[in-house]
């Protein structure tokens, strides 16, 4: 008997274009997103640098960039939260034990939680 639910945040809950990143970088500046990006990423994913190391490391490659439009850039993939997704927990919530696994960021993290209404948010966390 299943008892327990694991979900992973994006592109499950919260829709995700990374189209949108690339776009968004290329219009700051940013000529490709090559094999040091990628590392500096999963290097933030991991914590083994901090945010500002990883927004600063965003701007090296788009040194006209202020750190608020690189932060915009990189919170330019989250898309919209439909209410369904979250009324769909809310049920199955009343009857399995439900985890949230994901390797969101604190950059989008807060970005998620100034999106959506605090309400939502609030109805969202307490689920997992």
């Amino acid at each position: 008997m299943i008892n327990t639910i694991i979900f992973d945040f994006g592109d499950i809950f919260i829709n995700l274009n990374q189209r949108a990143v690339e776009e968004a970088f290329t219009n700051l500046g940013m000529k490709e997103w090559g094999d040091d990006l990628k590392l500096l990423n999963i290097q933030f994913e991991t914590a083994k640098i901090s945010e500002e190391e990883f927004l600063n490391g965003l701007r090296n490659h788009a040194p006209s960039a202020t750190i608020d439009e690189v932060r915009n850039a990189w919170n330019s993939m989250l898309g919209e939260f439909p209410l369904y997704r979250l009324e769909f927990l809310q049920l199955l919530s009343q009857k399995y034990r439900l985890f949230l696994m994901s390797n969101t960021d604190a950059i989008h993290l807060d970005h998620f939680e100034n999106m959506v209404l605090t309400v939502i948010y609030e109805r969202f966390l307490p689920m997992f």
